[in-house]
């Protein structure tokens, strides 16, 4: 037998020779990719914080049709006399005369039938002013709190699609400031808000801008990382949004104004704005444009930064084979790169699992209001479970690769919904757990698909690519939204049923996709083909070796 060929049941195949990464070069980590990492860190803390600002600017309120201004009596005299017991935050009695009616005189007061409300109070016990109570609402119009949260995700349509296609074409550096200066400008206009619209439409641009900014700089980050160390710098800049996710309840609680909270959430922008200066253009977009003076430049300056030597030599030739691969690919940057022959089956699973991650992740999610205790208590219990499900899938993938970790979260988020309604309400921290359990598994599955999506795409198409995970991530959390409407409309179990299915499927698929474990990303589409169909001929030989293994001790057996 050859050297460097090994044996398996029979089966002689050489041993994959080890790739040198572009970035090898320069260290492949230390304190140069270190520092963007912090800053790709700080730049998912707005994105998460921004995201799930709803769930404070718009709670869940005790509300009721508003006393007349001629009416003296208090609230708690109001409720208990003019207010219908079978629905009492959009009705009140009709008053056949209630004008100058005093406290003790209010008993008396003759009612005709019931009408609903034109202007409504709200319990400000804990929140002084929401945006739910500024814009009403409520009753006939809560549907529009739904509505504010999809239109949001909505905006990262825009980011997906056109900041990735410019991302791809005119660099990452250039459009990670100009996501930045659109997220503070929305951001503010958005505190002047005089209707929901308005409020809306600069809720659609700061998320198209917070996650162009931390989507993009993810990619950047992922792209001076060498293969070594990927996985502990894709999961771990997942940490910045625990940190933007944790950090909301906190300011919701100090400031209890939704104003005040705007404010606080759109401070890092500011800060953020030195991304310009702090972060470098991308070696591999440079290489893959014909930009090769700056790329070499800036591995130089990393190496040098990492304490690292240079082989010229090495850089000479990599450098070489990597413009010959981009020249003979001289297609512009578009979305249809993506189904080519050979890489469009890959696309398609990607593209699903990203659906149902996102449909499962923010359903989950945005529905803490409707969980019993402290709002804040269980919004930070949810936040919180993040933090060991990016630990312990960091060990994981480290160890077990990227696919069959992937296929089981998504198994397991998938069961635990099942579970969810058959378990009964009665300790009610049984369901809990089992919720908790779910959204351990559905983050985990998320924090792995980001790192495998990053390293299936190709240089070429990484953001596009990226991007249009994301447009597929927002449909589903677009609907994510109106699940809690979906169970009152039709039964309870429909929207666990739904989750499960989409979690379920999700894993399976992932099965087929290839393992990128340690292993160079490519930067073609003829790089990415081939990486796909040998990942499936070897899936072929896996089966057939486990099929004549199954052969062998059936006989032996016998």
């Amino acid at each position: 037998m050859v050297a460097n060929e090994v044996e398996k049941n029979g089966f002689y195949a050489k041993k994959p020779e080890k790739e040198e990464d572009l970035m090898d070069l320069a260290g492949g980590e230390g304190p140069w990719q270190r520092w963007i990492f912090v800053v790709a860190v700080l730049c998912a803390l707005p994105d998460a914080s921004h995201n799930m600002a709803m769930s404070f600017f718009a709670p869940n309120l005790d509300h009721w049709c508003s006393r007349p201004p001629d009416v003296n009596v208090s609230v708690e005299e109001w409720k208990a006399v003019a207010i219908p017991p079978n629905n009492t935050h959009c009705s009140r009695y009709k008053f056949l005369n209630y004008t100058n009616v005093q406290e003790d005189q209010f008993k008396n007061t003759t009612f005709e039938g019931t009408l609903g409300c034109d202007s409504w109070e709200y319990d400000d016990s804990v929140y002084t002013t929401t945006v739910l109570s500024q814009f009403n609402l409520v009753c006939d119009r809560e549907w529009l709190i739904s509505l504010s949260k999809s239109v949001f995700i909505a905006g990262y349509f825009l980011s997906a699609t056109v900041f990735g296609y410019l991302a791809d074409k005119f660099g990452r550096r250039p459009i990670i400031a100009m996501c930045n200066a659109i997220a503070l400008l929305s951001a503010i206009i958005s505190m002047f808000s005089t209707s929901f619209l308005m409020f809306a439409v600069t809720r659609f641009f700061i998320a198209a801008g917070v996650t162009g900014l931390d989507n993009i700089t993810y990619v950047l980050m992922m792209e001076i990382i060498s293969p070594k160390f990927r996985s502990a710098y894709g999961i771990g800049v997942n940490f910045g949004w625990v940190l933007g996710y944790l950090c909301l309840p906190g300011i919701a609680w100090l400031f209890r104004h939704w104003i005040y909270m705007q404010i606080a959430l759109t401070l890092p922008f500011i800060v953020l704005l030195s991304n310009w200066w702090l972060l470098p253009e991308s070696p591999r977009w440079l290489l893959a444009h014909g930009k090769t003076e700056e790329a070499v430049k800036i591995i130089e300056r990393a190496a040098k930064k990492n304490g690292f030597i240079v082989s010229e030599h090495k850089l000479k030739e990599l450098i070489s084979k990597t413009t010959k691969a981009h020249e003979a690919e001289s297609e512009k940057v578009n979305i249809l790169q993506l189904f080519k022959p050979g890489l469009w089956q890959k696309t398609v699973i990607i593209l699903y699992l990203w659906f149902a991650n996102a449909f499962m992740y923010y359903g989950i999610s945005y529905n803490t209001n409707e969980l019993a205790g402290d709002p804040f208590l269980n919004f930070a219990l949810y936040g919180v479970i993040e933090i060991p499900a990016y630990a312990l899938t960091l060990f994981v993938i480290q160890s077990k690769g990227r696919r069959r970790p992937e296929a089981l979260s998504c198994l397991a988020a998938g069961l635990s919904c099942w579970l969810i309604y058959p378990i009964p309400k009665d300790p009610w921290w049984m369901s809990e757990i089992v919720s908790l359990f779910g959204k351990f598994c559905i983050t985990s599955s998320f924090s792995i698909l980001y790192v495998f999506s990053t390293e299936l795409f190709p240089t070429t198409v990484r953001t596009v690519g990226l991007g249009s995970a994301q447009v597929s991530a927002r449909l589903g959390a677009i609907i994510a939204p109106f699940v809690r409407e979906m169970g009152k409309a039709s039964h309870p179990i429909v929207p666990q049923l739904i989750f499960g299915f989409l979690a379920v499927t999700a894993g399976l698929l992932s099965l087929l996709l290839p393992e990128t474990k340690n292993r160079r990303i490519p930067d073609t589409i003829k790089e990415a083909v081939q990486i796909s169909r040998k990942s499936a001929a070897k899936n072929d030989i896996e089966t057939v070796v486990a099929l004549k293994d199954l052969k062998n001790r059936s006989e032996s057996t016998d």
